[in-house]
């Protein structure tokens, strides 16, 4: 497994902190039951589990398509981050866990739109 470095916001650094309370430095933060590490199949499933609730009360466009994975989640987050929020895309890569190389090649078509924006807020500032 990998190892990867993030930078945190304080709310997210206050969700850690919570996490790790009366923790041992060892301890898994995120398991099914305390023992167990949290493996992919685990996820996908509670992913299917949460999808199934969701669409138990929800009509129309919010439902959620069946068979949607965890994983669209992720390209879900890096797409805002580079179209919504305008976070460039190193700093996307960097955060993800992602080359620069990938998300220009996947996500690139996000990338003129909020450069275009960041551009017209520089005509507008004095």
């Amino acid at each position: 497994m990998r190892t990867r470095q993030v930078v945190l916001t304080a709310e997210g650094a206050e969700f850690f902190a919570q996490q790790t309370r009366d923790k041992l430095p060892g301890a898994l933060l995120f398991s099914p039951d305390g023992e167990r590490e949290w493996r992919r199949h685990l996820w996908a499933k509670a992913t299917r589990d949460a999808i199934a609730s969701h669409n138990e009360k929800a009509r129309g466009k919010e439902r959620l398509p069946l068979g949607l994975g965890a994983y669209v989640f992720r390209h879900a987050r890096i797409s805002e981050l580079l179209r919504v929020h305008a976070v460039d895309p190193l700093t996307v890569a960097q955060q993800t866990g992602t080359s620069l190389a990938m998300i220009e090649r996947a996500y690139y078509r996000f990338v003129p739109a909020a450069l275009a924006e960041k551009l017209a807020t520089l005509k507008a500032s004095p």
